[in-house]
């Protein structure tokens, strides 16, 4: 009872910081001129910078000038500019000191840096203040327990520029601000530090100990669902050795209750679990819901490294755009036109963002579903996919939502299946059984790239490895390995990265010894 008032008492201050930014997103506005007011003073404030002299920023006076004076961009577009940031020049892209360059990247693409300013924390804060806080208002008993924020284990020393400037958070925690950070750091069940584990064994352990010990965990907030899953497996395959580390209290039954695959009786007093559900996770998000049955999970809002998008609030489905925290506009997929927030209807389209971190009318390459608009509310959206996952060897112009809709009509998108281009072939690496190669291949060849690629020999069939014990844990393993933060790390069914055969039986060498 003592710990419960302590995390709701730590859980109200919280909820009261929130609450203004909470009434303020809910509240009917002017989409448009909270949008364009943004804008104008985001331009004010950095048009005496290299990259607002370029593009003259102080003779923008409405979006049309934006428009016509701002080119489309990507990454590549800032990659001289942010090498230059990360020498020391300041004045580049924002006004602002750049606090920290961001890695990121897909699962099957190189690394980014993104700038990190003081403005772009406070434009995150606008999206994840009344997100929690919303949870906070609308999920019963989630205020008397503590919280869970998936930590991501450190696979390499801190690393900076040569200018001094950091490489990377130092938690991941550091979206929050200062006196939230304080409050939250004391609601964790799980200590940074887990971080700094010396294995990811260790680090699957130390992180199954922490929750299992918790006296009341009640949220649940990771990023892959698979991740998730990875654990309740660890805690499943390791129930009689953790049952000895746990205090008496929580001992009892709990072997069974692991082994039984009902988590929601390991964690009774779990509320609300924030995952990805939507686009490639849409398939993975299925076995949470059969680990935690009854448990409410919310499919998290579209936020990424550059940018917080939408948030979900609990009762909606979808997310809403989170028009306080940044500009921007929508290419229609139908006609290619674009649009701001306010002239948006139901479709297809593909971000475009501009923030405080210094990032200009930037394709960040989500394609989202517009599900509902309103001229005195955020639009309510779906995400659906990244733009321009594909594996191209020889011109078979293999994408992502193909693979996928290959692997259901095979029966096995609710197993970990993970298609990548071995030599001339591409190879499954699943943990399902009983797919054959021809099967298999011609599945792909319905794909006509794929099937010219196969009919001039350029490709072999495809093949389906031996069924991979663990294969969604090794997938993770071998990219964090490589550098990759486990956030970073979104459900994938396709990957550029070949080689995935070699570092599997690599890895069964290590097993088995």
């Amino acid at each position: 009872m003592e710990s419960k008032l302590y995390c709701r008492v730590l859980n109200g201050l919280c909820r009261r910081l929130y609450s203004s930014e909470l009434k303020r997103f809910k509240a009917a506005c002017d989409v448009r001129a909270v949008q364009m007011k943004y804008l104008t003073e985001l331009l004010k404030k950095n048009s005496a910078t290299e990259y607002g002299r370029k593009y003259s920023f102080e003779n923008i006076r409405t979006y049309s000038d934006f428009a016509a004076q701002i080119p489309l961009t990507k990454y590549e577009d800032y990659e001289n500019y942010i090498e230059r940031i990360a020498d020391g020049a300041e004045g580049v892209l924002t006004m602002e000191k750049v606090r920290l360059l961001e890695p990121t990247s897909g699962s099957s693409g190189g690394r980014k840096l993104i700038p990190y300013t003081d403005s772009l924390q406070h434009e995150f804060q606008c999206g994840l203040r009344p997100w929690i806080g919303d949870i906070y208002s609308n999920v019963e008993q989630v205020m008397s327990g503590m919280s869970y924020w998936s930590v991501t284990p450190v696979t390499s020393r801190k690393q900076f520029t040569k200018a001094g400037i950091p490489i990377g958070f130092e938690e991941d925690s550091a979206y929050f601000g200062r006196l939230e950070r304080h409050i939250m750091d004391r609601l964790f069940a799980v200590d940074g530090s887990i971080k700094f584990a010396d294995s990811m064994e260790s680090f699957w352990h130390d992180t199954a100990v922490s929750l299992l010990r918790c006296p009341c965990l009640t949220l649940i907030s990771v990023w892959n669902p698979t991740y998730l899953s990875i654990l309740c497996r660890y805690i499943s395959d390791n129930a009689e050795s953790l049952a000895a580390e746990l205090p008496a209290l929580r001992k009892k039954d709990f072997v069974e209750k692991a082994r039984s695959g009902s988590f929601e009786l390991v964690f009774p007093d779990v509320r609300i679990i924030s995952c990805w559900a939507d686009g490639s996770a849409a398939d993975s998000v299925k076995e949470v819901e059969k680990l935690f049955s009854g448990v409410y999970i919310q499919p998290k809002g579209i936020i990424a490294t550059e940018c917080f998008t939408s948030l979900p609030l609990v009762g909606e489905s979808d997310s809403r755009l989170s028009i306080y925290s940044h500009f921007f506009e929508f290419r229609s997929l139908s006609d290619n036109s674009i649009v701001t927030a306010d002239k948006l209807e139901k479709g297809e389209y593909e971000l475009i963002v501009t923030t405080g971190g210094g990032l200009y009318r930037y394709c960040i390459g989500d394609i989202v579903e517009i599900i509902e608009t309103s001229d005195i509310a955020p639009p309510r959206m779906r995400f659906l996919r990244r733009a321009g996952i594909s594996c191209d060897l020889f011109g078979e112009k293999l994408t992502e939502d193909f693979v996928r809709n290959v692997l259901r009509k095979l029966g096995v998108s609710e197993h970990f299946c993970l298609l990548a281009p071995e030599g001339n072939r591409y190879c499954l690496y699943t943990d399902a059984r009983g797919i054959r190669n021809e099967q298999l291949d011609n599945a792909l060849r319905e794909s006509f790239h794929y099937n010219y690629c196969r009919q001039l020999g350029q490709l072999e069939c495809a093949e389906t490895a031996e069924a991979v014990p663990d294969a969604d844990r090794l997938y993770l393993k071998r990219l964090t390995d490589e550098g990759m933060k486990l956030g970073d790390i979104k459900p994938s069914c396709l990957s550029r990265l070949s080689g995935w055969s070699d570092y599997l039986a690599k890895e069964r060498k290590k097993r088995n010894a």
